[in-house]
């Protein structure tokens, strides 16, 4: 029975930790997921055609940087 206890409590700790890390990885990427969240709402606004555009555009950007 001692055992038993001892097993949980080990579990817990370990399924504490786990939850702790994963809260600070999500507090950690909280501003690059509201850059992703903002940039999703502009390209709402925009038609489709402003949108492929603009994502050629970038890809061309890409491109370029990388040569």
């Amino acid at each position: 029975m001692i055992i038993a206890i001892w097993v949980i409590a080990i579990v817990e700790v370990i399924r504490m930790i786990q939850n702790a890390w994963q809260i600070k990885a999500i507090m950690q990427d909280s501003s690059a997921r509201d850059n992703v969240y903002a940039e999703f709402i502009k390209s709402l606004k925009s038609t489709d055609r402003e949108f492929v555009r603009q994502m050629l555009e970038e890809f061309e950007r890409q491109e370029e940087e990388e040569e």
